[in-house]
């Protein structure tokens, strides 16, 4: 990953993004669970468990290429 490659820092926005509103609308959902259903919650905190598992397969991925 370079930090200079501005397609890859736009990759890693996007993903932080992305996280940062699941985790949003996760929070939201834990806090009032009346406003949805049991399917959105499940969805929502599937989606964001999914999400930081890439980020640390990703992150285990790039680590392991620089030691070898």
């Amino acid at each position: 990953l370079s930090w200079e490659d501005p397609l890859e820092k736009e990759m890693v926005q996007k993903a932080v993004n992305t996280a940062q509103g699941l985790f949003q609308r996760w929070t939201e959902l834990l806090q009032d669970p009346s406003t949805a259903t049991r399917e959105e919650i499940d969805w929502t905190t599937n989606e964001l468990r999914n999400n930081l598992r890439k980020w640390d397969l990703e992150d285990l991925d790039e680590t392991i290429n620089i030691l070898f």
